[in-house]
């Protein structure tokens, strides 16, 4: 048998990424479901998504160096892909529903996405503790589906 310890090594960090992500999430008092897997007419995944009250977030963590603007843009549109067809297996929840990219490194990007009205969120892992605690302020330009 063979094993890989420096897949292992990858895929732990990947992984410690994304639950960092969502502890801060659950410091915002959110409610986070980690590693979110159903199937529809094909299988999805989505690394967590946190809800309170008011809103839910679909949050899909980048752990890369560096992502090209329009790469960015592919992921908004695979997780926005996963975010409606979570949503179709459910009954339609009154939370306001937004999809975010959690990046490692900065990110200049606040991405529009080109189907509604609004924007699509990617912040960098250091400014996601002050996005969730000013989001009333990012809100109203934010995409809503």
């Amino acid at each position: 048998m063979y094993f890989d310890a420096e897949f292992n090594k990858e895929s732990n960090q990947w992984k410690k990424f994304e639950n960092d992500a969502a502890d801060i999430f659950e410091k915002f008092d959110y409610t986070v479901e980690r590693d979110v897997r159903f199937k529809t007419s094909r299988r999805f995944q989505i690394d967590f998504i946190a809800y309170d009250k008011q809103r839910r977030f679909f949050v899909d963590c980048k752990n890369h160096a560096y992502i090209p603007p329009e790469k960015e843009r592919e992921f908004i549109k695979k997780q926005l892909d996963r975010a409606y067809n979570f949503i179709g297996k459910q009954d339609k929840d009154p939370k306001k529903e937004i999809i975010l990219l959690v990046t490692k490194n900065k990110t200049n990007s606040l991405l529009l996405h080109k189907i509604g009205k609004g924007k699509v969120l990617a912040v960098d892992f250091s400014s996601l503790p002050v996005l969730l605690k000013d989001i009333d302020l990012y809100e109203d330009e934010l995409f809503f589906f």
